[in-house]
């Protein structure tokens, strides 16, 4: 599968208490909007909560991390269960 690094708009949470999913607005568009990786399809993959790169020497590959929440639902922890 290929992945793709793209920028994402920012967006305000207007998740209310009662609301089964998060909702979002369009956010203010005063500055470029943080990355997440997206599908060939161009769906972002679920539950990204920070990307980061870096490249420590400015010649070296570019190191991408990207943190995801562990929810159980949408991205859930598989291989470890004992027989």
């Amino acid at each position: 599968m290929k992945l793709i690094l793209k920028r994402i708009d920012r967006q305000l949470d207007v998740t209310a208490i009662g609301d089964d999913a998060p909702r979002y607005l369009p956010g203010y568009q005063t500055e470029a909007g943080p990355f997440a990786l997206h599908t060939e399809a161009g769906e972002i993959l679920p539950c990204q909560v920070r990307t980061t790169m870096t490249s420590p020497n400015g010649w070296e590959p570019v190191e991408l991390t990207v943190v995801f929440r562990v929810d159980g639902k949408q991205v859930a922890v598989a291989g470890d269960e004992k027989a």
